[in-house]
């Protein structure tokens, strides 16, 4: 991986268990790094996958066909609540310390995340379909003199790896863009006050600033780096202040990966652990969409049954006692 930055910095990946099960014995395929960090950055990291040249499904017809329809964050916003005042300072001031939060809290949690996938020819007929569910764990890990992130997921019982489950990760903590250090490479404005989910809430707009160095993704192969600039839109609850939906969009295309498009969409939100007596904002659904030359692919990723991972964890390596 490249990271820009020299400083303590963010990153993501998988861990290698995850990426040995991923390949699934497939050498037809050309994989692709897709890495980004920097000084307090994020790092969203994934793989490109390739068209494997023949189609595997799963499920029998119990597929449910996903729907294309990828986040556009310059579309026109439903009519707003102008009489509403948004002061972007403020808001900014407490997203950043929810982003701080966050950032902590994400190592915090064990969920099962079912993932979704499905291939499709640019004519919108399905070529490929899977799904599996994961126990699933967040967690930092130094590198490289920064911090890197990891995703790791282990098939439930009954449950497949497959190649593209390993695509996509790092979404979940794309809300850190809003980290205090990581708010000026980007352009912030206020779009007003509308509604997510029937929840007022701040709709802030942001672009990477030109004049700034990308440190929040990057594609990396053989080939070469390639830095990616982001614009979105983010949900921000006036009642709790933090974000409830953030959407992505690739500002341009990346002819060398014939990649025209990539969009992201995760809803946040409040997850009750009963047992710990604690409420949590976590990282609910995700939604990615690549779009190649001459296909698409859809990845669905819904969290569920999220526990706390410190407790437990603690738990299990606790000695039996001697008699």
């Amino acid at each position: 991986m490249h990271c820009l930055g020299a400083s303590e910095g963010w990153g993501h990946g998988v861990n290698s268990e995850s990426r040995s099960r991923g390949k699934c014995g497939d050498e037809q395929r050309e994989r692709e790094d897709v890495a980004a960090c920097g000084d307090g950055g994020i790092l969203y990291w994934g793989e490109l996958v390739r068209a494997s040249g023949g189609a595997r499904a799963r499920g029998g017809g119990k597929h449910k066909d996903l729907r294309w329809a990828p986040p556009n964050v310059e579309a026109p916003l439903p009519a707003g609540l102008g009489i509403v005042p948004c002061f972007l300072s403020s808001v900014l001031e407490q997203a950043g310390a929810h982003a701080v939060e966050l950032a902590a809290t994400l190592e915090k949690f064990t969920a099962q995340e079912e993932i979704r996938y499905e291939k499709l020819e640019q004519n919108g007929s399905v070529e490929e379909v899977d799904e599996s569910v994961f126990d699933y764990t967040f967690g930092f890990e130094k590198r490289g003199g920064g911090r890197a992130s990891q995703e790791y997921r282990t098939p439930t019982r009954g449950g497949h790896a497959f190649p593209a489950s390993s695509q996509d990760t790092g979404e979940a903590a794309l809300a850190l863009i809003f980290l205090p250090s990581m708010q000026t490479d980007y352009e912030m404005r206020c779009e007003g006050v509308n509604k997510w989910n029937g929840q007022l809430a701040y709709v802030i707009h942001f672009e990477q600033r030109k004049d700034k160095p990308v440190r929040t993704l990057q594609f990396r192969s053989e080939r070469g780096v390639y830095p990616v600039m982001l614009r979105g839109r983010a949900w921000i609850s006036m009642e709790y202040e933090q974000v409830l939906h953030l959407e992505t969009n690739m500002v341009d295309a990346i002819p060398a990966y014939k990649l025209r498009r990539n969009a992201i969409a995760v809803d946040y939100g409040p997850v009750q652990i009963y047992s710990q007596k604690m409420e949590l904002w976590l990282p609910k659904s995700i939604e990615a969409y690549w779009e190649y030359d001459n296909y698409r692919v859809i990845l669905v990723h819904t969290f569920t049954n999220f526990r706390v991972f410190s407790v437990e964890t603690e738990e299990k390596v606790k000695l039996p006692n001697m008699p």
